[in-house]
């Protein structure tokens, strides 16, 4: 991958600088011994550079483009729940009476700071009310969106990053909201959300977490206005999955 032409790239790069001679401090008539050479030691290289642990759910979001049968095309955001499982709004999978026949789910993690195609994704159950929607993972994919068998790198995001909104039921209350945006590096950055009223072209199933890093809700529209679904009811549609063994 790129991130390993990088690192050799840093690796030459320190082996020529250690090599190099300052001929500036060569007298011209005193005689002196050539400088001994010694193999350039390895340095020890940096850890990739991470998100403060705050952040670290914009490695659990997922940026998503939805292909409909007539040929266009919606995109927005969902959430890595166990189990290859994946939710976002109803309404980027569902759009002028069509469901979505393809989904591609595209993410990063700490070992790779771009967006790269991860899988391709099936719609599992939608519920317009909730306006929410279940997605599976069908097929996992390389950086190109090719189908491939699962890596270990799909295997690391799955099991790493994963979100279990089950498993608190409290719900912490917060002034702040924060979510994803893909930046213009191909990379997610973090939003601070002011007003839902300030994100009428915004793309849907944005997850919403607080200064801490909890999940807190996700956007989604009801008549065209875009809202924020609460986690209260995330968790009752997750529920109900449950219920049914679709999670």
């Amino acid at each position: 991958m790129w991130a390993l032409a990088v690192i050799l790239g840093l690796l030459a790069l320190g082996a020529l600088q250690a090599e190099g001679i300052n001929t500036s401090l060569i007298h011209p008539t005193q005689k002196t011994n050539p400088p001994k050479k010694h193999p350039p030691k390895n340095k020890p290289q940096k850890p990739p550079k991470s998100a403060p642990t705050s952040e670290r759910w914009i490695y659990s979001s997922a940026f998503l483009t939805a292909y409909f049968s007539d040929g266009h095309y919606k995109q927005g955001y969902g959430l890595l729940l166990s189990n290859g499982n994946y939710l976002s709004a109803s309404s980027l999978v569902f759009d002028q009476g069509m469901y979505a026949q393809t989904i591609m789910a595209r993410m990063q993690d700490d070992s790779a700071p771009l967006l790269i195609c991860v899988a391709r994704l099936r719609l599992k159950a939608i519920d317009r009310n909730r306006g929410l929607s279940l997605l599976g993972t069908h097929v996992f994919t390389n950086d190109n969106c090719q189908v491939r068998p699962e890596s270990y790198y799909h295997a690391r995001i799955y099991k790493k990053y994963a979100q279990n909104l089950l498993a608190h039921s409290q719900t912490p209350s917060t002034k702040a909201l924060y979510y994803p945006q893909v930046g213009s590096q191909n990379a997610f950055e973090v939003q601070s959300l002011h007003h839902p009223s300030s994100l009428q072209d915004t793309p849907l199933g944005r997850p919403l977490f607080n200064g801490h890093g909890v999940f807190m809700g996700m956007l989604g529209d009801q008549q065209n206005q875009i809202k924020v679904i609460k986690r209260g009811v995330i968790t009752d549609f997750l529920r109900a999955m449950q219920k049914h063994k679709l999670l």
